[in-house]
């Protein structure tokens, strides 16, 4: 017999059934690994939302609009939001998980941002463009777990945008509705503050606003002056009634409007156009002030002065200069949000505290 033959031979079998062995083992460990990211994943704890909204027709085109009311499952703890609400983006800020957020609609050179907001214009955040976005390739990049939007991007032809560039996203709509106003804000504190665990800091957040609510409220209602608020845009003037876009100063904060209005009437989303004789005519005892231009252009903006003169010379408000200025970024492009409706509460306690 060849030994040497036959040794040779012994030694590749034995070889051969190692590494069958080795290669069995190997192939058992990654089936393991598959199969324990798997039940990790699919055990991520998640939490329901009720996502209810109305979504209108693409954008500059007439159409019904198609109510959407169901309820997600969102993952707890994402650190993959996309923000387009900016308010909402302040209440993450005043519960300190910002850093969940991983893009918001910060505008050009980040005009969109109001003061409460201005940490998100560091490039940690990616900058989405407006309000009405018209570019997703950011988003598609970002791919996130979760988009939040506001009326802004409520329609059939942004949210096609966003499932064709994050299609493992659930959207959700996250606005305050303006009949609901700091009751959907304190709410959506208490959501985030049960979405992220830090339900401690979302009840002691309530709480605060609850009181501020109910002292501005006290000193609007002692003070017991009609209000007028007007909204300009460059040379135009519009009013803001009961039932509209600001209707919380009535509904929430005790004001009554120097404005007449029918029963059941409400003004249009961005006002009702009114002239200098019409301020003269209501004669209010204090005056909210809003800049919309400055907050959506980059113009100069309109000084609050724009609704003093010879018109109005004889009104109470103008007489006593009992007219507050309020910050647009804020009321118009911020607000709905636990640290911009902060803001706006402490603009009106700070400005009804120096009426005379």
């Amino acid at each position: 017999m060849d030994f040497k033959k036959f040794y040779l031979m012994l030694a590749m079998a034995v070889m051969l059934v190692l590494g069958a062995c080795g290669n069995g083992e190997e192939t058992a460990e990654e089936g393991a690994e598959t199969d324990e990211a798997g039940a990790e994943e699919s055990s991520q704890e998640t939490i329901a939302y009720e996502n209810k909204f109305e979504m209108g027709p693409a954008r500059g085109e007439e159409g019904d609009t198609t109510e959407v009311n169901e309820t997600i499952e969102l993952p707890k703890n994402s650190d993959k939001v996309a923000v387009y609400d900016l308010g909402v983006a302040s209440t993450f800020k005043a519960l300190g998980i910002e850093e969940n957020i991983i893009g918001l609609p910060k505008g050009d050179n980040n005009a969109s941002l109001s003061e409460v907001n201005e940490e998100f214009a560091s490039d940690e955040y990616a900058n989405l463009g407006g309000l009405k976005p018209d570019e997703f390739e950011t988003l598609a990049e970002l791919q996130p777990e979760v988009i939040m939007i506001h009326g802004r991007q409520s329609n059939t032809q942004t949210i096609d945008e966003m499932k064709a560039a994050a299609p493992d996203a659930e959207i959700v709509f996250v606005a305050a509705d303006n009949n609901n106003y700091f009751q959907d804000i304190m709410d959506m504190t208490t959501f985030l503050g049960e979405m992220y665990g830090v339900q401690d800091k979302a009840e002691e957040l309530v709480a605060d606003m609850q009181t501020k609510i109910d002292v501005v409220n006290s000193t609007v209602t002692e003070a017991d002056k009609d209000m007028l608020f007007i909204q300009t845009n460059g040379g135009d003037l519009s009013f803001h009634g009961e039932g509209g876009r600001y209707g919380f100063l009535y509904n929430d904060l005790g004001f009554t409007s120097a404005g007449e209005q029918s029963e059941g009437e409400t003004t249009d989303n961005h006002g009702n156009q009114v002239s200098f004789e019409f301020i003269a005519e209501t004669d209010p005892g204090v005056m909210l002030v809003m800049d919309r231009g400055a907050a959506v252009s980059e113009g100069e903006a309109t000084p609050v002065d724009v609704v003093k003169n010879d018109v109005t010379a004889g009104v109470d408000a103008v007489e006593n200069d009992n007219i507050i200025q309020l910050n647009p970024q804020s009321w118009y492009l911020n607000s709905g949000g636990y640290l911009s409706g902060m803001a706006q509460l402490e603009e009106i306690e700070a400005g009804m505290a120096e009426m005379e």
